[in-house]
């Protein structure tokens, strides 16, 4: 099974290589608007931001933060962003909003560690790796797969959109197309996971050992 599932990643990559470029080029590109975005943030949301980090790291030091509650949020912002990525595939707008997503995540990304390693120096680089860094080793392989996925259904269904198919046909397409989402999105839960219950034990043990 293990040597079917790679056989089957190498050419699915290979397939959508494309996709996956484009996707990752975007992805890259919103992380260093994001990091640049750090250096030109208002002293007002400057302040906001170190105050909501400040309370973080003191409920992760006092041990009083809801994992399952960190749980809950974290799934609830990927899966929405899986469920417009799935969504927008079958509407014919994957190859946009696929794109748009991406940008977005990685800005995000890119934003978070700019400001901690902007804010907090050597310790904010460190916070970013322990705190931030597990969880999207298979969280940004997972989106950015969702995301190409969507994408180059979106493409291939603009494509046959003249073809006349049976509904049998169809359905298989759709199908295949919903599975292997499904199947990169429980790589993102793991990722969900590894978030809400082993990035705080990383951090706080970091907080302790910084003192």
């Amino acid at each position: 099974m293990p040597h079917k599932i790679k056989r089957w990643l190498i050419r699915h990559y290979q397939d959508n290589f494309l996709m996956y470029f484009i996707v990752s080029v975007l992805f890259v590109v919103g992380i260093i608007a994001g990091a640049v975005a750090t250096k030109v943030l208002g002293s007002e949301k400057n302040d906001e931001a170190m105050f909501f980090l400040n309370s973080f790291f003191r409920a992760i030091d006092n041990n009083s933060l809801n994992n399952m509650s960190i749980l809950k949020q974290s799934l609830i912002d990927n899966y929405k962003a899986v469920i417009a990525l799935w969504f927008s595939g079958i509407i014919y707008l994957g190859f946009i909003i696929s794109p748009i997503i991406m940008l977005f995540r990685g800005f995000a990304l890119g934003f978070s560690v700019g400001f901690f390693v902007y804010e907090y120096g050597l310790k904010g680089f460190l916070f970013s790796i322990f705190g931030i860094f597990p969880q999207n080793l298979l969280m940004i392989p997972s989106i950015i797969s969702i995301a190409s996925i969507s994408m180059a259904y979106s493409v291939n269904k603009t494509k046959k959109r003249n073809i006349r198919m049976n509904s049998n046909a169809k359905f298989s397409y759709l199908t295949h197309y919903s599975l292997q989402i499904f199947g990169f999105s429980l790589v993102l839960f793991i990722g969900c996971l590894i978030e809400a219950y082993l990035a705080p034990i990383f951090l706080r043990f970091l907080i302790s050992y910084l003192g």
